[in-house]
């Protein structure tokens, strides 16, 4: 035993030596930055067995975590819904002959899947149809994020969400440069119309803007900038519950049905006869494509329908909240703060402390194995070109945002160590590839301990 001890003891100290080592390498790195210098910059790293710190550098600091907070607000979704949750949309047939139909909040529904369900209408109760209800209170109608820039209205990553979603509310256009002297010309293949104003121009490159102005109480899209080549664009949709109408009636046409009355919004009656539904994928399948490809839109339903069933009512971002405040209540409540699920709000906050210690919880879950699965590893979704030389020892979510960049996940060490980290940048005024190279050699070294 007198021998054993000293020959642990050294183990012990080289094993220190060596995380220390690469400590001071961090640390140097992250002070001969340049940008350290003139912006925020918090990094921690955790054991996540034992919750020892390994390393950090402004742990405490409130910073936004942009889309690296869709691990905590899906893991919490996760959690309340299951794995095996499927988003369903039902149709009901009354002795009137009204059709009603019960939305499901499904992110992933589309027009295929609407005349899919309508089909299958057709089939079971092949007699005219009079009114059609829809039943989209599921989820509360809120179609924006609170702090949400307004000039994101026409970014085509960030979609309004509401219960009346289908094709994920964007319309997808073809911009063709002009013939012989002429405008450009745009192409809309959507039965849905929007009111574009065309101030296109051709020239030597493709630089396309798109704009709403929502203050002048209009729904003109406005689209300038020069055309060289066609090119396809998605554009998001100004009026979900609008959209979502034509999509119906254009879906209605291709299944063969024909009705004599309205399309109205009302309640679930009882009394009703179900005779058709359909399905969406799994949620761990719709979390996988959530999280590797940072879906926004998916994040904010999912986010509300597991908050509709958390607190047995409508779902909302507040009731949301609620679930998520519940699942990491034995974490430090002053650490963070949470308005929407993707994290695309700048009134978003959380320390790397939190982030660590959020992702250690997340691992001591029993389907952990499960779940890290779902997060990119670095040949998927928005890591498919980074640090792909240790792609088997790295599960880890990106965020971007202007003037912002954040990595966290799980990685393995080359000391066989598995470490929780958490990186955040912001207020920075580089070119983003610049940005993420500089996370990049961090995790670099954080692999080496």
């Amino acid at each position: 035993m007198n021998k054993i001890l000293p020959i642990l003891m050294s183990i012990v100290f080289v094993f220190v030596s060596a995380t220390n080592a690469n400590a001071a390498s961090l640390d140097s790195l992250i002070q001969k930055s340049q940008l350290n210098k003139t912006s925020t910059i918090a990094v921690s790293v955790k054991d996540t067995k034992t919750g020892r710190v390994i390393y950090e550098y402004n742990q405490n600091k409130l910073m936004n975590p942009a889309s690296v907070q869709k691990i905590f607000t899906m893991r919490s979704a996760y959690s309340e819904l299951g794995a095996d949750y499927r988003f369903k949309t039902t149709a009901y047939i009354d002795k009137k002959g009204n059709l009603y139909i019960k939305l499901g909040a499904d992110p992933t529904l589309n027009r295929g899947s609407l005349i899919t369900l309508l089909k299958s209408v057709k089939q079971k109760y092949n007699k005219p149809i009079n009114d059609i209800v829809i039943d989209p209170f599921i989820i509360d109608n809120k179609q924006w994020g609170i702090g949400w820039m307004w000039d994101d209205d026409t970014n085509s990553l960030l979609p309004k969400y509401s219960p009346f979603s289908i094709n994920e509310n964007k319309i997808d256009l073809t911009i063709q440069p002009g013939k012989n002297g002429s405008l450009p010309e745009i192409k809309n293949k959507s039965s849905y119309t929007m009111h574009i104003v065309n101030l296109l121009k051709n020239g030597s490159e493709n630089k396309i803007e798109f704009e709403r102005t929502p203050w002048n109480g209009s729904d003109m899209t406005y689209i300038k900038g020069s055309v060289k080549s066609p090119i396809k664009i998605e554009l998001p949709i100004n009026n979900p519950e609008r959209y979502f109408t034509y999509e119906l009636n254009a879906s209605l046409a291709s299944a063969g049905i024909k009705h004599t009355g309205a399309i109205k919004i009302a309640p679930f009656p009882t009394g009703v006869s179900r005779i058709a539904e359909i399905s969406s994928a799994p949620l761990s399948e719709i979390l996988g494509i959530t999280l590797k490809n940072s879906n926004n839109f998916y994040s904010e339903m999912i986010f509300k329908v597991a908050g509709g069933q958390y607190s047995n009512s409508q779902g909302t971002t507040e009731n949301a909240i609620k679930m998520f405040e519940k699942y990491y209540s034995n974490l430090k409540p002053d650490s963070h703060i949470l308005v929407d699920a993707c994290g695309i709000s700048r009134n978003d906050l959380m320390t790397v402390d939190w982030i660590t210690e959020a992702l250690n919880k997340i691992y001591k879950e029993k389907d952990f194995e499960q779940f890290v699965t779902l997060l990119p590893k670095p040949i998927e979704g928005t890591l498919s070109n980074r640090l792909t030389d240790i792609s088997l020892q790295l599960r880890a979510k990106t965020g971007t945002a202007s003037g912002i960049s954040s990595i966290a996940g799980y990685i393995d060490t080359k000391s066989k160590k598995k470490y929780s980290f958490a990186i955040l940048i912001q207020n920075h005024n580089q070119n983003t590839v610049n940005v993420k190279k500089f996370e990049d050699t961090l995790i670099n070294e954080i692999y080496k301990m």
